[in-house]
């Protein structure tokens, strides 16, 4: 298969079939304040593509997204980790709509009573739930950090027209998600979208409410020892005194395992079903990913 582009967490072939559609196969490889670790999540990538493709089935009919359904075929060690999709004309922005007083949105509400500009009401604990969620899109930088962009900064990067689009679409399936995973016993505590065009048409692509992408709890966002998502790992490193400086301490079995542990719970709840029964398999996937353990 013709790879055609490499990131963090994904690779992106062409269909051999169709060249208007890719699969998209997710590694087992982790990341944390920008840094790429050596030590892989075991099951990582098949749980990214289980949970990515129950919450695309669950937004079908409803947003447009770029989901077909699970890749066949190719080679087997992608099983359950590949999704084919239409290929879509990436917009570089992160689309982030935050719903709770968490990470950045807390620290800057300790210091200014607003979130990205917008002002909070007074008195609020960390883990509150913002009286509306609010839309925070960063560019979507290939190296280094990413940047936040007012309102003048999207619209002048992808035109007045569009930024609004996308303002609006991102709040509208975060509020969608918000409520079905509340159903499901999580709360969605905030997340990043990414969009294209497909077929001149606004179009959700890459993975959606996955705990890579979206910071969940099970129950309260005020109680961080609740995390099901990344924040387990970043917590981890930063009692260990890493915050992106300097070397990277190696990742502990026990801190796979738990961050394992805890993307399985997110399959299960949403889905309704094990993850043994997910497709694939990890033993296949081992030594063919040097991030694999």
């Amino acid at each position: 298969m013709k790879l055609v582009a490499t990131g963090k967490v994904r690779e992106s072939y062409e269909d051999p079939s169709d060249p208007t559609r890719l699969i998209l196969v997710a590694s087992d490889r982790i990341s944390a304040f920008d840094h790429v670790f050596t030590q892989g999540v075991p099951g990582k990538g098949r749980l990214l593509t289980a949970i990515s493709a129950v919450v695309f089935q669950h937004l079908e009919g409803t947003f447009p997204t770029h989901f077909i359904g699970l890749a066949s075929g190719g080679r087997p060690e992608f099983a359950g980790r590949g999704l084919l999709v239409k290929r879509a004309d990436m917009i570089p922005v992160e689309c982030v709509v935050r719903g709770y007083l968490v990470g950045s949105a807390w620290d800057a509400y300790q210091k200014h009573g607003t979130v990205h500009g917008v002002r909070v009401p007074d008195g609020l604990g960390f883990g509150a739930k913002l009286p509306q969620p609010i839309f925070t899109p960063t560019t979507k930088a290939h190296v280094g950090h990413d940047l936040p962009l007012d309102d003048g900064g999207l619209a002048s990067l992808v035109g007045g027209g569009l930024a609004s689009k996308l303002r609006a679409r991102s709040i509208e399936i975060f509020e969608e998600l918000s409520s079905w995973y509340s159903a499901k016993g999580l709360t969605i505590v905030d997340t990043k979208f990414e969009f294209g065009i497909v077929g001149g048409q606004l179009t959700l692509a890459d993975e959606v409410g996955t705990p890579d992408s979206s910071r969940i709890v099970a129950g309260s966002a005020a109680a961080p020892d609740a995390w099901l998502d990344k924040q387990i790992l970043r917590d981890w490193l930063v009692e260990r005194g890493y915050r992106g400086d300097g070397p990277a301490p190696d990742l502990e079995v026990a801190i796979l395992e738990r961050l394992r542990t805890a993307y399985v719970e997110i399959y299960q709840a949403l889905s309704g079903a094990p993850f043994s029964a997910w497709p694939g398999s990890d033993e296949l996937y081992l030594g063919k990913d040097d991030d694999a353990l």
